[in-house]
């Protein structure tokens, strides 16, 4: 017997002082009355019983081991692809453009889906608190985000391509999501377990890019000029925050020197102009050496 639960529906728009950051996210499940499902083992050094690390670089490694297998858990990289050329076919018969697959928001996508088959859940946020975006920042060195959107939905496993688009198109929030002009690139992210598909499609308006990717531990002087997909971006300047948000650092032009103590962990934003306007581009998780 197949019913709809929408857990989340809700599209909003986060303004930091002048820096604006949009996220669209909508969550919706089907076939989800029991989670309380078996209990999965783990190979390749991967376990996601009780997620993943709160330490970056021991996260990164984890889900590197996520990604070389875990009994219990399949992803399908074949319907992945399929749901976003699906996608792409839906976006042009709506007149927009073609988004661009990219590498770190499958892998976001992926090891999120992967710790809900886990763990029995369905959310945005993992049990420990990080979103996509944090998931993103962490595995991607040098991608800069003005835009970032979510779906997810839970269905029977038996479900096809055609049947997944047909339950994420059910909720308003993610028809939008994929027909929205703002975003240039996606992905998806599949695992399935205990007879459930669990989906993660990600979005993002990628508006430039580090010219050196940085590395997850920095020390000294790093470079962080960037190119822009739309050459009218001015750079302002750049900040270092923290996951609640406060500044630890801040700064002019294209270099960075040693801008955090040892240990400390903090997100690259770059402030940037376009006329009147200032936006922030959320770039990568750094830590201090």
């Amino acid at each position: 017997m197949k019913f709809a639960l929408t857990l989340l529906h809700h599209e909003s728009i986060v303004t930091v002082m002048l820096h604006s950051c949009y996220k669209y996210v909508s969550l919706s499940a089907l076939a989800f009355a029991a989670l309380a499902t078996p209990a999965l083992a783990s190979t390749s050094g991967c376990d996601l019983s009780d997620g993943l690390s709160l330490e970056p670089l021991a996260y990164a490694q984890e889900a590197d081991a996520c990604f070389e297998g875990l009994n219990g858990v399949d992803y399908d990289t074949r319907l992945e692809r399929q749901i976003q050329d699906a996608t792409n076919a839906t976006r042009a018969a709506a007149g927009e453009s073609h988004l661009e697959y990219q590498v770190s928001l499958v892998q976001a996508a992926r090891i999120h889906a992967m710790d809900m088959a886990v763990r029995h859940y369905a959310a945005h946020e993992d049990l420990e608190g990080r979103d996509h975006l944090d998931r993103v920042r962490t595995f991607d060195r040098a991608i800069l985000i003005g835009a970032s959107g979510a779906n997810i939905v839970v269905v029977d496993s038996a479900m096809d391509a055609d049947a997944i688009m047909a339950a994420l198109r059910k909720d308003p929030a993610n028809a939008a999501n994929m027909t929205r002009e703002a975003f240039t690139d996606s992905a998806v992210g599949i695992a399935r377990a205990n007879g459930k598909t669990y989906v993660v499609q990600l979005f993002a308006r990628v508006d430039g890019r580090l010219e050196t990717p940085l590395p997850l531990v920095i020390s000294g002087t790093e470079n962080i000029r960037a190119t822009f997909a739309d050459n009218r971006l001015q750079p302002v300047g750049w900040r270092l925050t923290t996951a609640s948000g406060d500044t630890v650092a801040r700064g002019l032009g294209t270099r960075m020197t040693d801008p955090l103590k040892s240990g400390e962990q903090a997100y690259l934003t770059l402030d940037v102009a376009y006329r009147a306007s200032e936006y922030a581009l959320r770039g990568p998780l750094v830590i201090g050496r």
